[in-house]
């Protein structure tokens, strides 16, 4: 008898089925069982026009949980059409350099077509104006091919538990990527500070010594600068923006 991973309401597994317990109102012990082909599972898109790297990235995202169920697509129009047939996905794999339509391009089409869905870039490209513009687009991770497999593990279970992942090249400053920090207004600049870290409204108003109206008027200013919808894609610009303070 073991813990199953990732089933919280099945939790043990004995001869090949899973139960649980349940105990309404004080009563005897009831079991409800389940076989493998009941449980949810892990679904997974990877859109990429490269079999040999579909079958790589397949044998490692097969690691992250033992229900993995790993849909394979070669461009975003076969993507579309996938998620259109209705099964969900947990999250979705993209590759950037695709035939027809590319995939920074795509990102819109696949964030409008699976709102919930998070959309994590795999590319050869590793350039930070790149991984900016992907963020910004609104995908929630970018890993770059030449990652290695632990790091690849890391960064999607940090997506799938809701974080966002950045390459740690996108931290570094350079002469050839310039900040925008002059876009916000120095208070502008402090209210994207503690938005950042998840503050609300009254958490910022208080510690700037501000209304929460005040407030709410500057973080309506920075998303329209930002040329985002809501806080955190706010946050994840800003980070990729370099407009966070160390």
């Amino acid at each position: 008898m073991a813990n199953v991973r990732g089933m919280e309401d099945y939790k043990y597994r004995l001869f090949g089925l899973y139960f649980r317990d349940i105990r309404p109102n004080g009563r005897k012990t009831k079991f409800i069982f389940s076989t493998d082909r009941d449980l949810p599972r892990m679904n997974i898109l990877l859109i990429d026009d490269h079999p040999l790297f579909r079958s790589g990235i397949a044998a490692v995202v097969n690691e992250l949980d033992d229900k993995v169920r790993f849909v394979e697509a070669e461009d975003v129009k076969e993507g579309l059409a996938l998620l259109k047939e209705g099964k969900g996905y947990s999250i979705i794999l993209l590759d950037l350099a695709l035939p027809g339509l590319d995939g920074m391009d795509g990102i819109a089409l696949l964030r409008h077509a699976a709102p919930a869905t998070p959309i994590v870039v795999l590319s050869a490209t590793e350039n930070t104006v790149t991984i900016r513009q992907a963020i910004t687009r609104g995908a929630k991770g970018y890993i770059p091919k030449s990652s290695g497999k632990n790091i690849m593990l890391n960064a999607l279970r940090l997506v799938l538990s809701g974080g966002v992942y950045l390459p740690a090249n996108i931290l570094q400053t350079d002469g050839a990527v310039s900040s925008n920090s002059d876009s916000l207004t120095p208070r502008q600049a402090d209210v994207i500070q503690l938005l950042a870290q998840g503050r609300s409204n009254k958490e910022i108003a208080d510690k700037l010594e501000l209304t929460e109206n005040t407030v709410r008027t500057h973080v309506a200013a920075i998303l329209k600068r930002l040329g985002v919808k809501n806080r955190t894609e706010a946050g994840v610009t800003a980070l990729a923006q370099g407009l966070l303070r160390d």
